[in-house]
């Protein structure tokens, strides 16, 4: 069964209209088929409040959130729900598509960084899963005339973000120098509508 998700675009268009008293049109796509399914959105905002009204071929359905900061999140789980019915935490093929008021970006754990700076120590190459639709590949190489690394890290596919440096110093040094780029990176690669 195909799932239809709000791309990244349509989310940061929510985020901006939440805000408005409007009524705008989007469009739902499906994966992997990429059908569209189009539907509207009426906003009613108040001081306090908002009033969503989304229509989705005959339906029509309401909802009312507090104004906040993450209201968009809420509104988009609404609106993938009505396209798919409701999320079942006990399905392991929803555990993929989680809502995006419950989606973590930048993950980086204690067993990442365990992981990391025995690739500092070491030497070699590392996927790390934070979250992300792609993993964080990092690749270290330890030089041989002092101590030290050259590293080169990348996420994405078509237009992947890179970064490659050299460092030298301690293990421990370089462990952070190699930490703070992968956070710098994941950072970037954060959608910019969770990251608000």
């Amino acid at each position: 069964m195909s799932k239809f998700k709000l791309d990244n675009r349509t989310l940061q268009l929510l985020n901006a209209q939440v805000n408005l008293s409007e009524t705008f049109n989007h469009t739902l796509r499906s994966t992997p088929q990429r059908e569209a399914l189009a539907f509207r959105l009426k906003v009613e905002r108040s001081k306090s409040d908002t009033l969503f009204i989304v229509e989705l071929g005959s339906e029509r359905h309401t909802l009312t959130l507090q104004n906040e900061k993450k209201m968009h999140l809420k509104l988009a789980d609404f609106i993938e729900e009505i396209a798919n019915g409701p999320f079942d935490p006990s399905n392991t093929t929803d555990l993929l598509n989680l809502p995006h008021t419950s989606r973590q970006y930048g993950r980086f754990d204690v067993e990442h960084k365990q992981k990391v700076f025995e690739l500092v120590r070491t030497g070699g190459a590392l996927s790390l899963d934070m979250g992300f639709e792609l993993p964080i590949h990092v690749a270290i190489h330890r030089t041989q005339t002092r101590t030290g690394i050259t590293t080169i890290m990348s996420i994405g596919v078509k237009r992947p973000r890179t970064k490659c440096f050299t460092v030298c110093g301690t293990d421990v040094e370089i462990y952070g120098k190699v930490v703070e780029s992968i956070n710098h990176l994941a950072a970037v690669a954060t959608p910019a509508a969770h990251a608000a």
